[in-house]
């Protein structure tokens, strides 16, 4: 009984930790914002998770955009606020220990065992829509602080990447003085960049990261409070970005004299749902005691996903395409990919060891050895968990203030309109997940 037990109860953590769950609250999450629940009791609940420090970047960047998407910008910000602080508190200044018992629980189970700590491209959109949520909270002077927080990642996301590039070659050089190297991690880390080659021809990708958006909300957010200057060097990074488009280079110099000029109409457009990840598993060689065995390494991959209308019409003017964010994130996810590669086979390499050793040690008649396997199978998956929601991408549209706004869709279907104060000028979000749901209206005036 107690040998069955044992069994169970390995096998029953094993699932605990498993990437089913973070699939279940990824898709929850999703189901949130497409069907704009804003249950008082969920985000109460949500944010008690948080503050006990339960997953907290996790739960509070999708939380804290489900919030954002219902309108209730000030809770939003209570969330991303605890983000940011787990950033600073649990990630960049966590101590050695610390990451060593990350490291240990991240290896003997998997990724997901572990807090999530994030990507580049969401801190900076994290600071980006807690900027957002300031100004339609009407305090600009925070917004001021958040915007610059963006760029200030923006600046730093080089120097970043230099500095994991470099953390690779270590960690490569360190693991190529390890025994059976060349067939445990060499030509196995050849055998899954292979299956990665046909990912990469669905994005841009490039050894520069700059996102784009970033940058251009900051430039409304300054001319919208008549910091001209800082505007104009802002969008001309922008143009400079996108110089065949024709709507951006109109927008240039609209900002090049926007001291001049009357009140305008910034529409931004965030289209359908951003890249998700999602896990495949490989069967690999692996050698162990001079013997050859084979065993399963869980990765990750990116799963792109749908556009929602491709274009909007706003007083009867198209908006434009202006930067596919899932792009950036595949980036990101590129230049991460060697360090993910090679913490799978040793998480691979470790566990098969462990089971070696349990089975020829077992004086269980063969429960403990059956145990451990089992566990092994239930762990062996990828870390799927990422901030849902964010857009797949996004296009812009600058107008005329002539008080009044309509938005249609490509067929000429009529999707909202609002009379606005044409004396003000207006930064309007539209957010459409897909064409079945309604689109989502923020309006920002000053």
């Amino acid at each position: 009984m107690k040998k069955g037990l044992v069994v169970t109860s390995l096998v029953v953590a094993g699932i605990l930790f498993s990437a089913c769950s973070s699939s279940q609250s990824n898709l929850s999450y999703e189901n949130n914002l497409t069907q704009k629940l804003c249950d008082e009791q969920f985000f109460n609940e949500k944010l008690k998770e948080v503050k006990d420090d339960d997953d907290t970047i996790y739960v509070g960047l999708n939380s804290g955009l489900i919030a954002k998407n219902c309108g209730n910008f000030k809770t939003s910000n209570e969330f991303f606020d605890l983000v940011e602080e787990s950033y600073k508190e649990d990630v960049d200044l966590q101590s050695v220990g610390t990451k060593g018992a990350k490291a240990v629980a991240s290896t003997l189970i998997n990724e997901g065992a572990v807090d999530y700590e994030g990507s580049l491209y969401e801190r900076i959109m994290l600071n980006s829509y807690k900027g957002i949520n300031f100004m339609n909270l009407g305090d600009f002077e925070n917004a001021r602080v958040e915007f610059n927080r963006a760029l200030m990642r923006q600046d730093k996301a080089k120097e970043y990447f230099a500095a994991e590039i470099e953390k690779n070659r270590q960690e490569l050089e360190k693991q190529q003085k390890s025994q059976n190297y060349e067939e445990n991690i060499g030509k196995n880390t050849k055998t899954i960049e292979g299956k990665y080659e046909h990912l990469w021809e669905e994005f841009d990708t490039t050894k520069d990261f700059i996102n784009p958006y970033a940058t251009y909300l900051a430039s409304v957010f300054f001319y919208m409070d008549r910091d001209y200057i800082k505007a104009q060097n802002l969008f001309r990074e922008v143009a400079i970005i996108n110089p065949n488009n024709e709507e951006i280079q109109q927008q240039a110099e609209f900002f090049e004299n926007s001291n001049k000029d009357g009140n305008k109409i910034f529409v931004v457009y965030e289209n359908g749902f951003g890249i998700a990840k999602d896990e495949f598993k490989l069967n690999l060689p692996f050698i162990f005691d001079k013997k050859a065995i084979t065993a399963s390494v869980a990765l990750q991959t990116l799963k792109p996903r749908e556009y929602s209308y491709p274009f909007l019409s706003i007083n009867d003017k198209q908006t434009s395409d202006f930067v596919v964010l899932d792009n950036i994130v595949a980036t990101e996810f590129k230049l991460n990919m060697p360090t993910m590669i090679t913490k799978a086979l040793l998480q691979t390499i470790t566990k098969t060891t462990l089971n070696a050793v349990v089975a020829k040690n077992d004086a269980t008649g063969g429960y403990l050895a059956l145990a451990s396997s089992l566990f092994t199978m239930a762990t062996t998956s990828a870390d799927v968990r990422y901030w849902n929601g964010l857009p797949k991408g996004v296009s812009v549209v600058m107008l005329d203030n002539n008080g009044e706004i309509e938005i249609k869709a490509p067929d000429g279907t009529h999707l909202y309109q609002a009379t606005l104060n044409k004396n003000k000028s207006a930064l309007v979000i539209v957010r459409s997940f897909n064409p079945s749901n309604p689109i989502n209206v923020n309006i920002i005036q000053r």
